[in-house]
């Protein structure tokens, strides 16, 4: 398993909230959004989101742009190029989730 494939697995299957971090990569894939209008598309916490987005800047998964009171997220190129590897991660956790 790569490198990226790992964080991958971890971010989305290994660790608590990766369900939230996927509905947030799948919003921004279809349009670029700010924290709040995340929040409210998602029906997320300020605060959930705010940490989420954190993670999944820190890990090259998203990309922003503007200041901190303007700030726009994109799904990163990195992300781009994986993005069939994470709706298979996805789709195994959700399928590992409805045999509980």
């Amino acid at each position: 398993m790569d490198s990226f494939q790992q964080l991958l697995y971890w971010l989305i299957l290994g660790s608590k909230g990766g369900k939230n971090r996927a509905r947030i990569l799948f919003a921004l894939e279809k349009e670029p959004m700010n924290s709040n209008a995340l929040s409210k598309k998602l029906k997320l916490d300020y605060k959930t989101t705010q940490h989420h987005i954190s993670l999944l800047s820190e890990n090259q998964l998203i990309v922003k742009t503007g200041d901190k009171y303007g700030q726009m997220f994109f799904v990163s190129p990195q992300m781009k190029e994986n993005w069939s590897l994470f709706k298979k991660l996805f789709e195994k956790k959700i399928l590992k989730e409805e045999k509980k």
